[in-house]
This record gives C-alpha cells, structure tokens and sequence, in this order.
C-alpha cells in the first residue's frame, strides 16, 4: 500500500511548522513517505515561501499551490484527486500534531482494513469527549487497541481509497444538509464549511465504520482560522500515545472488537438485555429521544411509559452500569408499547446526574480550571457573536 501525508494549510505559518516538527520526529522505520503540502489561497504569501523552502527527509515532497481560495469544505474535498497516485492518504490539517508512532499504527491498520467495504477511514484520534452532548466519553476497553465507531474524523484521518471514491460519489448526490432525524443535531450547527458532517452522515446513513483508537494518535489545537472558534482551544486536546509500539493487535471486523454508533452509543447492549438489535433504541446520552420509535427504549430520561427494567449510574464507561445490571434508578428500559403514568424520575437536565457531575470534575481536574474557563468564556462569545452578526 502506497501511503502519503498530506499538511493541509491556508495562512497560519507557525500551526504548520508545529505540525511538521512532529512529523519530522515520528518514526517511518526506513520507509520512504511523500509528504504533500495542500496550501488555499489567502492573502499573504508567507505559508506558500515556507512550504517551497521545507525540507523534507523521508520522502518525495510536493508543494499543492491553490491559485484561488477553495474554503475548508472544498480544499478538504479537493484531496481525493492524490488517490491517482497513492492507495491511502494520511490528512493532517495545520492544527493538529502527531505521536512518533502515527505511522506504525497507520500502516499496520490501512493494510488490515482497507479491503473492508465497510470502513470509511481510519482515524488518529483518540476520542475523550461526546461532543454532540458535551460531555466525557469513554468506550469500553478490551484486548485490541482499536474500537469501530460510525463517526468520521477531522483532527488526524486516514483516508482509503476506494472509500473515498465511495464517499465521494454519494457527497455529489447528497450536498443538501436538511434536518433529518435520523442524524444527531449537533451535525445541522457546523456550518456551511464543514466537510466532516458529510463523511459522518455517510457513515451514519450507510452503516459504515471509522476505526478509532482508544489512545490517541494525533490531537488538535483548535487554533482560531476558518472554523466557529475564533479565539482558539484546547478543550479537544487529548493525551497520545508515547513510547516505541511496533505491533498493534487489531480485531476482526464483524467478529470482534467494540462497536459504536454514530451517537457515541454502544451497538451491543440489546445482547445483554435479551432484545434483538431491532427493537431497542439505545439512547443512554438523551440524543437520539427514540425517533426510530422502536418499541423499547433504554435512556436516562424521564418518560410515560411502563419501566421494565431500572440501572444505576455508579460505573464507568456508562454502558456498564447496564452490562453488569448495576440496580439504581437512573438509567430506565422502557416499553413504549405500554403508556404509564410515572412520577417524575428526575426534573434535572442529563448533565446533572451526579455521574456526569464526577466525570466533569475529573476532566476539570485534568484540562485545568484555568483552560475550562477560557473555553466557557470563548463559548460565550461564539454565540453572541452569532446572534448579532
């Protein structure tokens, strides 16, 4: 498999030197990577004379100068064309770094699942929040280091290219991005620029997987550019992996590992609740509020309907709680086929339940007070600044 990187930049000089000091650093085994420089127009050209006078060691390097602006959307969109060329491309945007292992894990997982039809990419990052609820994740953790989740990646990304091409032929017929509800409603608030909410809701729609790893690969800097943050986070940054890892144990694609839908859901709770994967919606993060109206319903929420089977919130990851059938009242198994009157099973909203309050205070503790203020503080702006544009 021929694999190239690809920096993708547009005018902010010092996130792709950043990006590509950690480059420099990673660990290619003595393979020989080209390394493709993606530049959008803007109005300096000091991003382009950097790229020129770069030297790079590994590879081939080639400098991609747009002569007009593309925007984020369709310069992202743009980089299939190097699949004439290579079989899997590792997308990197200025604003992300890289572990010395990216590329051990990225080879060995492009040649274990590029002939599945069913991935859509690979990706770098390591999740640590939900973010269409904003709060901590944390998937169940077995022997493989990998889990499959359908939810494409933007901050450190393997693309594959018969995916891709796949993708992309569905992007053409699909580019209208109309409530659905069927999809999380976080996708409808990115914005005109974003690519991701596509290769999401290809993922989605589809059925079909991101490999994710459960230590991370790659981080974000969230840097103030093209996207809604204008004054910059790290509230995305994760911790990545260090120290020397040559072999990676990855799982069979259907017959084992974790799998997660595209609402950061575990897929294979209804074994444990004795129920077909058809009649259960799993909705433990309040997103999904049953709209397959399927006829049992596992959440956090308090809802008319005769409660089967009630579950604690005392154990981590929160799926947990239902495989070990922790006893307690905070997760409920409805049957919505039966209308009951219940009392009200709680009047807070979900990210007051005393378990997401100690999974808060655990991550304050580790992103610091200092940066959890910040971003508050940037959040506020954001919408503000909406609100009177």
């Amino acid at each position: 498999m021929k694999i190239a990187i690809v920096a993708v930049a547009y005018n902010r000089v010092d996130s792709l030197k950043r990006l590509l000091n950690s480059l420099e650093s990673a660990n290619y085994y003595g393979d020989k990577v080209d390394l493709i420089i993606s530049v959008d127009k803007s109005d300096t050209d000091v991003v382009e004379n950097f790229s020129d006078s770069y030297k790079w060691e590994h590879g081939s390097k080639i400098v991609d100068k747009h002569s007009l602006n593309l925007g984020l959307r369709n310069h992202m969109l743009s980089l299939g064309k190097w699949f004439d060329k290579y079989d899997a491309l590792v997308i990197l945007e200025d604003d992300i770094i890289v572990c010395p292992n990216f590329f051990s894990y990225t080879k060995q997982t492009v040649n274990k699942y590029h002939t599945c039809s069913d991935i859509a990419g690979i990706s770098l990052y390591g999740f640590s929040i939900n973010y269409h609820k904003g709060v901590p994740f944390s998937p169940i953790k077995d022997e493989y280091d990998i889990y499959f989740m359908k939810c494409a990646m933007s901050w450190g990304e393997v693309w594959l290219k018969d995916s891709w091409k796949r993708f992309y032929s569905w992007y053409l017929e699909n580019k209208d991005f109309s409530e659905d509800p069927s999809l999380p409603r976080s996708l409808f608030g990115w914005g005109e620029k974003s690519w991701l909410k596509y290769h999401t809701r290809f993922c989605i729609e589809n059925n079909l997987y991101f490999v994710h790893p459960y230590v991370s690969l790659s981080t974000n800097f969230s840097e103030a550019g093209v996207h809604q943050n204008r004054s910059g986070s790290t509230v995305h940054q994760v911790e990545m992996q260090f120290g020397e890892k040559k072999e990676y144990l990855l799982p069979e694609y259907k017959n084992e590992g974790q799998y997660y839908d595209g609402f950061f859901e575990n897929e294979a709770l209804y074994k444990h609740l004795g129920l077909s994967k058809e009649e259960l919606c799993v909705d433990l993060y309040s997103e999904k509020s049953n709209k397959p109206h399927k006829r049992y319903w596992l959440t956090t929420t308090s809802q008319n309907y005769k409660i089967v089977k009630s579950f604690g919130l005392n154990y981590r990851p929160i799926e947990v709680n239902v495989i070990f059938n922790n006893p307690g009242d905070e997760i409920y198994l409805y049957d919505t086929s039966i209308i009951q009157k219940n009392p009200l099973v709680d009047t807070r909203t979900y990210l007051l339940y005393p378990y997401h309050l100690r999974n808060i205070i655990l991550f304050i503790k580790s992103y610091t007070l200092k940066n959890t203020l910040a971003d508050l503080k940037d959040l506020i702006i954001n919408k503000y600044y909406k609100k009177i544009l």
